[in-house]
């Protein structure tokens, strides 16, 4: 018997999923709003977690981020249950730390197999990190906004580990983003695929341990990932673990399902450091928090791309990580900031985004319906619509602020 808490805002749906949960032997509760299930999942334990994606308030997608940053409820498993069936949302969810995802209607019999899977599944046991009192930082907009990002660990970046022989020249680029489904991930495989057709030798870096979403984009099947690595790297380890893609691009892959054994700060390090000894370019699609792999990312970059889109809570939660990455050292000028839209219509216009974080936006990502079946087919824009108002905008992006600052 497990003991499930499910989270769901329409009444007659809850009491369903209660009844086919009891008849296999488990014990419901039932949560009407994200921030109840919070305090629920706060002050109880529980095996597993059921979570719609639309529901007034907070959403599924913020309901996990919040699960996943909380020392006590990191490693629970998560299954979406909803009813949004686009690859964007489902997309969203394993970015910000979905397990499983399960569109409506369904058969009962998927949902027990998919329950009996991730509660039989070894769990990972929270890294010293999440197992730390953590900090949450304070914006200026609202003290809620604190709750999106979490450091475990005093801010500070970092420095690159010396190699023996030539310094690596490789220069690196670090896309993060401090909430699910803003397209951040879009925007890493699109910017890496530009600079590889304009003839760069690049490598693109999935550092997500909650389940990377690159191969998706780009429907590789690597043979090994970062979690492959041995303890001792060298170059020729760290080229035996990257796979071509058939575009040119090189990419070093991140577990297709959560991990319990994430990339430490030092082996980060390490990597990254080889991997600019190979390649031109690395361009890094961060962890949905600031981690300490993508902290070691960030002390090597060139330049950090924060990505939100028109939404209150992105807004808010980007707004809460910029004194963060301040005290972790990133210049002013080293930071850009993209809205990126991902819906046709805005909920907040740019003046107001603007307002709300004090600064202009360095580019503004217009919303590109084809997007979605680009995903489903594993062909990002760039390869497959090169002319696309998305890549156009990326490729600008790159040679305005990445390129010309790299010259």
């Amino acid at each position: 018997m497990a003991n499930i808490l499910v989270i769901d805002d329409d009444k007659d749906f809850r009491n369903m999923v209660k009844l086919m949960l009891t008849r296999l032997g488990h014990a419901p509760t039932l949560a009407a709003h994200g921030e109840d299930a919070l305090a629920l999942a706060a002050n109880n334990a529980y095996d597993l977690v059921i979570c719609d994606l639309m529901m007034p308030e907070i959403d599924g997608y913020e309901v996990t981020r919040r699960l996943r940053t909380n020392a006590r409820t990191h490693n629970l498993p998560i299954l979406f249950l909803t009813a949004r069936s686009q690859p964007a949302d489902r997309e969203g969810a394993f970015e910000v730390g979905a397990d499983a995802y399960i569109t409506k209607p369904f058969e009962p019999r998927d949902l027990a197999n998919k329950l009996s899977e991730l509660l039989n599944r070894p769990r990972p046991v929270p890294v010293e990190a999440a197992a730390a009192v953590a900090t949450p930082v304070v914006a200026p907009m609202a003290a809620a906004a604190a709750q999106h990002v979490v450091i475990a660990k005093p801010p500070k970046l970092p420095e690159t580990a010396p190699l023996p022989g030539p310094r690596p020249s490789g220069r690196v680029v670090v896309f993060i983003g401090m909430r699910g489904g803003v397209g951040k991930s879009t925007l890493a495989v699109n910017f890496a695929g530009a600079l590889a057709r304009g003839g760069r030798r690049v490598c693109l870096v999935d550092l997500s341990p909650v389940g990377g979403q690159v191969t998706v984009h780009l429907r590789l099947r690597p043979k090994l990932t970062w979690l492959d690595l041995p303890h001792t790297l060298d170059t020729d380890v760290i080229a035996s673990a990257v796979t071509k893609h058939e575009s040119g691009l090189f990419v070093l892959a991140a577990p297709a399902r959560p991990v319990r054994n994430v990339l430490t700060e030092g082996a980060a390090q390490a990597m990254i450091t080889h991997l600019r000894s190979l390649f031109t370019d690395v361009v890094v699609d961060g962890a949905p928090w600031l981690d300490d792999a993508t902290c070691a990312a960030l002390g090597q970059s060139r330049r950090v791309l924060l990505v939100l889109n028109a939404d209150v809570a992105a807004v808010q939660s980007t707004l809460a990580a910029l004194p963060v990455l301040a005290q972790l050292g990133i210049a002013e000028e080293q930071l850009k900031v993209l809205l990126n839209h991902t819906a046709p219509e805005s909920i907040v216009p740019q003046a107001a985004v603007e307002k709300a974080l004090g600064r202009s936006l360095e580019a503004i990502i217009p919303y590109d319906k084809a997007q979605a079946a680009a995903l489903a087919q594993g062909v990002p824009l760039v390869l497959g619509q090169p002319n696309s108002a998305l890549v156009s905008s990326v490729a600008t992006l790159a040679a305005r602020v990445y390129l010309a600052a790299a010259a």
